[in-house]
């Protein structure tokens, strides 16, 4: 008579233990990208739009640097080369819109929320990114994915292009990149039915 009863129990567990985090998931993905991130100088009208012009003046100038970049490693060794002429690109934008802000550009390691590009969302985590601030760095951010080029893709919506989607595909497991198209944060595993073997062929 107690058997329905673990069942029903086993069953009801087994919802709650359908979702179970894959912390490699997140780890693979951050080992292949490099993310870009701007900070603007403040919240206001001006400074925002300003964030998105820096952006554009950036993005510009590492359209040829980073044309033949093949890996997050190459990606890396290139912005890193060209850092100077990174900020100094931003400071021309920032110095042409009639502002005094400095801009500070580094190779970071960055917490991100998760974001969709297209139909691929990226999961929240720590990720390796060229983060530019502007002035006091105190305002709403702009991101997006540096290596593959979404950037370059579509600045605004980030739209995933064919060659961008191809590079992913090639240096992600299948399992992860069909992840990262599904949106999933985490990995299903059906946990239930592995219990209630066990339980019935004791």
């Amino acid at each position: 008579m107690k058997r329905p009863l673990i069942f029903l129990c086993l069953a009801f567990c087994g919802v709650l233990l359908m979702f179970v985090p894959d912390k490699n998931y997140q780890r693979e993905i951050s080992d292949k990208i490099l993310r870009f991130h701007v900070i603007a100088n403040s919240d206001s009208f001006q400074d925002q739009q300003l964030k998105i012009q820096v952006r554009d003046a950036i993005l510009d100038f590492l359209r040829e640097p980073l044309a033949q970049c093949e890996s997050r490693e190459e990606c890396e060794a290139a912005v890193l080369e060209n850092l100077s002429g990174i900020e100094a690109a931003a400071l021309a934008c920032v110095r042409q819109q009639g502002y005094d802000y400095s801009v500070d550009a580094a190779l970071t390691n960055q917490y991100f929320p998760e974001k969709t590009y297209g139909d691929m969302t990226f999961p929240r985590g720590f990720y390796q990114s060229l983060t530019v601030d502007i002035g006091s760095g105190r305002g709403r951010n702009w991101w997006c994915v540096l290596f593959p080029s979404l950037c370059f893709t579509d600045a605004v919506t980030a739209d995933v292009g064919e060659e961008s989607r191809e590079t992913l595909e090639n240096t992600l497991t299948p399992q992860t990149y069909e992840t990262l198209l599904e949106g999933a944060h985490v990995q299903i595993r059906f946990k239930i039915w592995e219990i209630i073997d066990h339980l019935f062929l004791k």
